[in-house]
């Protein structure tokens, strides 16, 4: 069995200043200085296909894992890390044509992957042919990553590949040669099914949420394992002419304003403290209920 992860390398948005938000509304957001994280979902992706791996081994069975990401050289710190963990193929698509044509990315530096990060439709068709490329019978991807991800990304890369989708996987067990018995969450809670590949699995709120770490040695054997660099030209996708398809324009970024409102309880005591907070606050609250 082939498997195949594609996740995507983001800013860490946390550690932006205010002062990089208020050119927001540009659509230009510099974050050349903040480091570039793993997007939480695809991270329990990429620790789910090893752990499936490492099932199917004990059963006897052979599974090749490959990883790769729609990003530039940002992501092979990334991508040497899974290659000592035991991915054999490791891939990264530049599409920065997309930054390009939409002006989109950071300030000066636009990035291989920017220009997407609001078109799903775009994405799906690089990442549906990333997929074809590394012959891959099982695509993982995270059921949504970065702030301009509306979940629709593995819907549409699994409907240009032909597979059935599953979202909201929190885990996967082998079942067979060729079958997996996936768990995902619906409307009415936990289901279990077994899927027969080829198929496109998103990864949602799974308990496996860190990828576990490689060792020195693990890292010193996969340093010379070279990255496989890309081009959207050789897999016939036209980024260019797919993101100008987008029903969707960006026009603009904005902050989201998470700042909560606090009051401070006086008193010299713990129970003077909880009694300034039920007279002057809790009080009249609870009156009204």
């Amino acid at each position: 069995m082939r498997i195949a992860v594609g996740f995507k390398v983001t800013p860490d948005y946390e550690a932006l200043r205010a002062s990089d938000w208020a050119r927001a509304a540009a659509g230009v957001v510099d974050t050349r200085y903040v480091r570039r994280v793993l997007d939480t979902f695809d991270e329990s992706a990429l620790e789910l296909a090893l752990r499936l791996r490492d099932a199917r081994a004990a059963q006897g069975r052979e599974t090749a894992l490959a990883a790769f990401s729609v990003a530039g050289r940002e992501a092979d710190p990334f991508l040497k890390t899974l290659q000592a963990l035991g991915f054999e193929r490791a891939a990264r698509m530049d599409a920065s044509g997309a930054a390009a044509a939409t002006g989109a990315g950071d300030e000066g530096d636009p990035g291989a992957g920017a220009g997407l990060d609001f078109a799903p439709s775009a994405t799906a068709q690089v990442i549906a042919a990333c997929a074809r490329e590394l012959g891959a019978d099982v695509l993982l991807l995270g059921c949504r990553s970065g702030p301009g991800d509306d979940g629709t990304i593995p819907f549409f890369a699994a409907e240009m590949l032909g597979h059935p989708c599953v979202t909201q996987v929190t885990a996967i067990e082998p079942a067979g040669e060729d079958g997996l018995r996936v768990t995902f969450v619906a409307d009415d809670g936990p289901v279990r099914a077994t899927v027969r590949t080829p198929c496109v699995l998103a990864v949602g709120n799974a308990i496996v949420s860190h990828l576990r770490v490689p060792t020195l040695n693990d890292r010193l054997a996969a340093r010379e394992a070279a990255i496989a660099g890309l081009q959207p030209a050789d897999l016939d996708v036209d980024v260019v002419a797919a993101v100008g398809r987008e029903p969707v324009v960006l026009t603009c970024l904005a902050p989201v304003d998470r700042s909560r409102a606090g009051v401070i309880a006086r008193g010299a005591t713990p129970a003077a403290k909880a009694r300034a907070l039920y007279e002057e606050h809790l009080r009249a609250r609870l009156a009204r209920l």
